[in-house]
C-alpha cells in the first residue's frame, strides 16, 4: 500500500495545500480534504458549495477499495448528496484495485464545479439559476441577491420609521443604529449593501 498511497497523498498536498489532512495507524489511513471549486489549480474567493470528503484506506489498499464519506455539506440538497454518494460508489467499484484517491477528489470537484447551490433561496424558496444571483452569508445561508436586497430595503425603511417616531418624541434621545440580521438565524449581522438595495429599488 504505502509507496503508492504516499505518492497519492503527496500529490494531493501539493495541489490542495493546507486542505489535505492525513491520519494514520498501522491498519488504517484516513485522508480528509475540503472540497469546493476554488481548491487546487483554480482559486476562487466566492465559495457557495463545499463539503468535506473522508477517504479511509486500509493497509490492503488498493486491493481493498477505500471507504468514502462526506460531511459538513453546504449548498447541496439531499437529493444531490445522495446522487454524489451513489456516483462515488460506482467509481470505487469500477476502479477496484487501482490507486484512485486523486481521481475521487477530482470527481468531487467536478460535481460542484458550477458553484451554484442546489438548495433554495431562504426568502422566496426558489432555486438559483446562475452563480451571479447567489448571496451567501458567512454561515452558509443562501438568498437571491434581489431577495436579500429587498429585505435590506425593508429593514432600512422600518429603521427610518423608528428613528422618525423616536425623534418626534424626544429630539435629543440616542437613536439606534441600523443592524440588519440574517433572516434565517437572526444572529449574523449582514453588511449593508447600496448595490443590493438600489437593485431592489429598481435603480441600475
Amino acid at each position: 500500500m504505502y509507496s503508492g498511497f504516499q505518492n497519492e497523498v503527496l500529490l494531493l498536498r501539493e495541489v490542495y495545500p493546507g486542505d489535505c489532512l492525513v491520519s494514520s495507524s498501522p491498519d488504517l489511513s484516513t485522508v480528509t480534504i475540503s472540497i469546493n471549486h476554488g481548491r487546487g489549480f483554480t482559486v476562487h474567493s466566492n465559495i457557495n458549495v463545499t463539503f468535506t470528503l473522508h477517504i479511509e484506506c486500509s493497509s490492503q489498499y488498493p486491493l481493498e477499495s477505500p471507504r468514502l464519506s462526506i460531511s459538513h455539506v453546504h449548498g447541496l440538497n439531499s437529493r444531490d448528496i445522495m446522487g454524489l454518494e451513489m456516483s462515488l460508489d460506482d467509481l470505487i467499484k469500477e476502479r477496484r484495485g487501482e490507486h484512485i484517491l486523486f481521481e475521487v477528489v477530482d470527481f468531487c470537484r467536478e460535481f460542484i464545479a458550477n458553484n451554484i447551490p442546489t438548495v433554495d433561496c431562504a426568502i422566496c424558496l426558489q432555486g438559483f439559476k446562475t452563480e451571479d444571483e447567489v448571496y451567501r452569508t458567512l454561515q452558509f445561508h443562501y438568498f437571491h441577491k434581489l431577495c436579500v436586497g429587498k429585505y435590506m430595503l425593508q429593514q432600512e425603511l422600518d429603521h427610518t420609521k423608528v428613528i422618525y417616531e423616536l425623534h418626534a418624541k424626544d429630539p435629543f434621545c440616542k437613536l439606534p443604529v441600523l443592524f440588519i440580521t440574517c433572516p434565517v438565524c437572526r444572529v449574523e449581522v449582514l453588511p449593508y449593501s447600496d448595490a443590493l438595495v438600489n437593485c431592489a429599488r429598481g435603480i441600475e
